[in-house]
C-alpha cells in the first residue's frame, strides 16, 4: 500500500514539473521580440490625388498627377516634427495639399520632406532620428491624358475565365464635349457590347475615374462607371452598372485585371 502512495505521489509530482515546464514554455513563446515592430524614423510620405476638392470626391493613391487637382501629402511616420518643402513654400504639419493649375501641365514637380522624431535607441541605437526625402511627380493635363485610356485583361472576382476589355476617352467626341466626359467601354458585359455615350458626372484624376449620369449615343443602356483604378502595384479594377434593357434589373459587375501593352 505505501509502494502505491509512493508512486502516486511520485507520478503526480513529475505530471506537475512537466506541465509547468510547458506553461513556463508557452510563456516564453508568447513575449514577442519588443524590436519585432520597430523602425527607424522615416520621412516617407504617401502621394494622393483627389477628382476635385472635398473630402466625399474620388481619391486615389498616385505617382503623378492631373491639372486642377487636389494633392495631398502624408507623412507616414506618427507624432514628429514634419518640415515640407514644395518650391517656395514651407509647410510644418503631418498631412499637407497642394492644388497645381494648368500652368504647370507637363512639369516636373519635387517635394522634400524633412522629419525629426526622438527615435529608439533600445532598438536603434544609430538612428539620430533624422530623416528626409525627396520625391518627384509629373502634372499632365486633366482630359488629353488618361492613365486608364486603353485595353484590359480582366476577369470576374472568383473567376478563371478572361476577357479583353477597353476604355477610351474620346478627346474629339461629336457632339463636342468638354469637361473630359466622352467615353466608350467596349466588352463591358463580357458578350462584346460596346457603349458610348457622354457623362454629366465625372470625377477624374490620373489614377482613377467615377461617372454617372449618361447620355448614351447608341444602343447601350446607360453604363455607370461606380469605380475605376490602376493601382500603384499596376492592378485595374472596374466596377460597373447597366442594363441589358431598360425594364430589366439593374447588372453590376466587377472587374480585376491588367492593363495591356
Amino acid at each position: 500500500m505505501k509502494t502505491l502512495i509512493k508512486i502516486l505521489l511520485l507520478t503526480s509530482f513529475f505530471l506537475l514539473i512537466l506541465f509547468s515546464c510547458k506553461k513556463d514554455q508557452l510563456e516564453i513563446k508568447k513575449t514577442a521580440d519588443p524590436c519585432e515592430c520597430a523602425s527607424e524614423v522615416s520621412a516617407d510620405f504617401e502621394i494622393w490625388e483627389r477628382a476635385f476638392n472635398s473630402s466625399l470626391a474620388l481619391e486615389t493613391k498616385t505617382d503623378h498627377v492631373l491639372s486642377g487637382k487636389r494633392v495631398d501629402f502624408r507623412a507616414v511616420e506618427d507624432d514628429a516634427e514634419y518640415t515640407w518643402y514644395i518650391g517656395a513654400d514651407v509647410e510644418s504639419d503631418k498631412e499637407v495639399y497642394k492644388t497645381f493649375d494648368s500652368q504647370w501641365t507637363n512639369q516636373t514637380i519635387s517635394i522634400t520632406l524633412v522629419v525629426n522624431k526622438e527615435p529608439n535607441k533600445i532598438c536603434f541605437p544609430n538612428d539620430d532620428g533624422y530623416d528626409s526625402i525627396t520625391k518627384t511627380f509629373n502634372i499632365y493635363d486633366r482630359c488629353t491624358t488618361h492613365l486608364l485610356d486603353g485595353e484590359f485583361k480582366v476577369a470576374m472576382e472568383n473567376s478563371t475565365d478572361s476577357i479583353i476589355m477597353g476604355l477610351y476617352y474620346v478627346e474629339n467626341a461629336y457632339p463636342p464635349e468638354m469637361g473630359c466626359r466622352y467615353y466608350e467601354i467596349v466588352n463591358y458585359d463580357g458578350n462584346g457590347s460596346t457603349c458610348s455615350a457622354s457623362y454629366h458626372y465625372v470625377e477624374r484624376n490620373y489614377r482613377g475615374l467615377r461617372t454617372l449620369n449618361a447620355t448614351p449615343f447608341d444602343s447601350c443602356k446607360n453604363v455607370t462607371i461606380d469605380f475605376a483604378e490602376i493601382n500603384l502595384d499596376n492592378k485595374f479594377i472596374l466596377k460597373l452598372r447597366y442594363h441589358d434593357d431598360i425594364s430589366e434589373p439593374l447588372i453590376s459587375k466587377s472587374y480585376f485585371g491588367r492593363k495591356l501593352p
